[in-house]
């Protein structure tokens, strides 16, 4: 779905190789300069490791900035994920947090290998763990792919990784009010990630907003424009800020997103003056 928008854009959710994206920081800061963006935000999964270099990338390249994670959480037996956009990466309490999830994470992917080699299929943690802060799911299937044992890392995830297949094992989460306590103690604006994508978080919305979250992720991949004109009148209608981004994994999946979201200049400018300043 492409959002074509007259005025400069923005990105604020984006993903590097500290996750599950294919590109360092610096590569994609120059990926956003060229598609024209005014600001973005590194929204890394359960990690702030590629932060600080992606903020000196986008200050030498003219780029407005806000830190930022995506941060795994469980809310009535379902996953949510919490944006956390202008946080202080250095924060203690966010920085146990976000410690814990990825150690579990770690885990999770050992685990993940000793299923995988009960069928079979025998990688080396070394090969998976390639220099990012956690290796997950998309480590593996970009691993098992590298190893002949998939054509794309898409079909790992549809014959071994997603969940009721042989390899796949549970994430660990956190609470969600402790995600968003977290992410205010880290001086930070918290929302409700892509709402839209797929139909549970969506329906858990009314509830979800009854916690003090500071606003909903309108624009992403995943919506349709009539989703995203109900998310601005939701946030309207609530007194909430919105935020948006192509949610960019680089070119893991194939074509890289970012650009193809453009969400506007001003919601940018919201959250960094609610924030009282880029971070």
């Amino acid at each position: 779905m492409l959002f074509v928008n007259t005025d400069t854009f923005v990105d604020l959710h984006l993903h590097t190789r500290h996750s599950d994206g294919s590109d360092s920081p610096a590569v994609v800061v120059a990926r956003a300069v060229a598609a024209g963006a005014s600001a973005i935000a590194l929204t890394d999964h359960d990690t702030v490791a590629g932060v600080a270099a992606g903020r000196v990338a986008a200050r030498n390249a003219g780029l407005g900035f806000l830190s930022g994670t995506e941060i795994s959480t469980g809310f009535k037996g379902r996953e949510v994920h919490v944006l956390g956009l202008g946080i202080d990466i250095e924060n203690e309490a966010l920085c146990a947090a976000l410690g814990a999830l990825c150690h579990a994470r770690q885990r999770r992917g050992r685990d993940i290998l000793e299923r995988l080699a009960e069928l079979d299929i025998h990688l080396p943690e070394s090969l998976v763990a390639d220099g990012g802060e956690a290796f997950g799911r998309m480590h593996i299937a970009r691993a098992m792919t590298d190893a002949g044992y998939v054509k794309k890392p898409q079909e790992a995830f549809d014959r071994y990784l997603n969940g009721g297949k042989a390899a796949f094992v549970p994430k660990k989460t956190l609470p969600v009010a402790e995600a968003v306590d977290c992410i205010h103690g880290a001086g930070g604006l918290a929302f409700v990630a892509h709402p839209g994508l797929g139909k549970t978080v969506r329906k858990l919305l009314p509830e979800l907003l009854l916690l003090p979250f500071d606003g909903i992720e309108a624009y992403h991949i995943s919506h349709t424009p009539g989703r995203v004109d109900e998310f601005l009148v939701l946030a309207g209608d609530r007194g909430l800020l919105v935020s948006g981004g192509s949610d960019c994994h680089g070119t893991i999946k194939g074509k890289a997103l970012l650009g193809r979201v453009r969400t506007p200049r001003a919601v940018y400018e919201a959250i960094v003056k609610q924030i009282g300043g880029g971070s």
